[in-house]
């Protein structure tokens, strides 16, 4: 109880406490003698709406510290695309690098072109040089994507009838028959706070009784509710295959109400191009469960339950949210599955040996009549928000109400201790590569 135990934080010589010092806090200075040496990596781009006043990702100056009270050294430094040489020859000397970026910042417009891949494939190779990457690309990229579903669908947090579809022939062909038997979820790859995730409904037509039985037809009609707002529409199945892939505009029509262009597919399946195809579950409107992970320890539970009369759950506008403790009795039995799946998990994406990331989320919906009461609707590694900090989003972290920072920083905490633990494992086991057990590759 940080009440009863006000240097919970353990924040001299610098108050972290973000009520009463007069500056903002900064990255503590190290021990004389680190456990290891740490860097927080962020990147100042064209369009960046995460930074504090001072140029830093808003939750890095906590993350860092995090690392400093686990007993390490840590920086907050930025890649540069235009000094990306320089950027790795000193990011080879930290034996761990914590990733801010949030994916795509270095693929938008007024970025030097290609710098994505340019980093993506640096960090890689760091990490086959025994370094820690927090989280690698390959684990964005694998357990992010929205694939990742397909991969585990046979596991208890799996549900057997996901389909991913990387061309406009396998989504239409696919997606008419799964719509023709069930409700569905169409989820693209890209976008954020549910857009481009579609529920999917048919419109004056009864669903087949055996999946694969029948398939709907161009003309058929459907209903539409994308996630990011709710907001209910109705198309043709061609009209809606052809935004799906082509975007607004052709046999798509132009009356979309809908603010995402479509286009789920461009890039190519190397390019992150996917559709997800996923069946909807009526107990959605119960809430989402997300498990905020440490490494593989639970850290703590958000219930979010979608406000009356809607289904989506992504924001604190359409949701109630709940918070409870990593021991609350009412979820044990999905913390005992969850637990027992992460190997499976990991080794279904194909990083069974990659070094698990510091901070990572993973989002249950509850179901009916399947092997255990909850399936996964959602994975996600890449730049996790520390929310707790967000005030601090354009101003500095005075700006943070004290409970609101005390709860963020039992998190970055947790994440230092736990970001040892993984540099001990790493020192002592002989280095990973970026994908997967030391000279074990996996190239799904």
């Amino acid at each position: 109880d940080h009440k009863k135990n006000p240097s919970i934080f353990n924040q001299s010589p610098i108050s972290m406490g973000c009520g009463g010092s007069k500056e903002a806090p900064t990255v503590k200075k190290g021990p004389s003698k680190p456990k290891y040496s740490v860097a927080v990596v962020g990147f100042k781009g064209p369009n960046s709406s995460d930074k504090d006043s001072a140029g830093n990702r808003y939750d890095s100056v906590p993350i860092a510290n995090g690392m400093v009270n686990a007993g390490c050294n840590c920086d907050t430094i930025d890649y540069s695309p235009e000094e990306h040489d320089a950027f790795i020859t000193k990011a080879l000397t930290y034996d761990g690098l914590i990733l801010r970026i949030v994916p795509g910042h270095l693929s938008e417009e007024g970025v030097v072109a290609g710098a994505q891949k340019k980093f993506d494939d640096a960090m890689d190779q760091i990490a086959i040089k025994g370094k820690a990457i927090w989280a690698s690309p390959v684990m964005q990229t694998r357990l992010g994507a929205k694939d990742s579903l397909v991969k585990i669908k046979d596991l208890n947090c799996g549900l057997p009838d996901t389909f991913a579809y990387y061309d406009k022939k396998s989504f239409d062909e696919g997606f008419k028959k799964s719509c023709a038997f069930s409700p569905r979820v169409i989820k693209q790859n890209r976008g954020k706070s549910g857009e481009g995730i579609w529920l999917v409904w048919l419109e004056s037509k009864r669903y087949c009784e055996t999946f694969g039985e029948k398939s709907l037809t161009d003309r058929d009609r459907l209903k539409l509710m994308e996630m990011n707002d709710n907001h209910v529409e109705y198309h043709t199945v061609k009209e809606f295959v052809e935004f799906c892939t082509n975007g607004v505009g052709g046999d798509a029509g132009n009356l979309w109400a809908s603010t995402n262009p479509g286009k789920y597919l461009e890039g190519g399946k190397a390019g992150g191009g996917q559709i997800v195809d996923q069946r909807l579950l009526p107990r959605i409107v119960e809430g989402e469960v997300r498990m905020v992970m440490v490494k593989d320890q639970l850290h703590q539970i958000i219930h979010k339950k979608p406000k009356e009369g809607e289904m989506s759950a992504v924001n604190v506008d359409s949701a109630d949210f709940t918070t409870y403790p990593a021991s609350e009795p009412k979820y044990k039995e999905l913390k005992t599955m969850f637990d027992s799946e992460i190997p499976a998990i990991m080794d279904a994406l194909g990083v069974a040996g990659e070094p698990l990331p510091l901070l990572w989320t993973a989002d249950f919906i509850p179901v009916d009549n399947h092997k255990s009461p909850f399936v996964i609707g959602e994975m996600n590694c890449g730049c996790v928000d520390i929310s707790q900090f967000d005030a601090a989003i354009g101003a500095d972290l005075k700006a943070v109400a004290s409970a609101s920072a005390n709860d963020g920083y039992k998190l970055t905490n947790a994440m230092g201790v736990k970001a040892v633990q993984t540099l001990d494992e790493i020192k002592t086991g002989g280095g990973f590569t970026a994908v997967g057990k030391k000279g074990v590759v996996t190239n799904e």
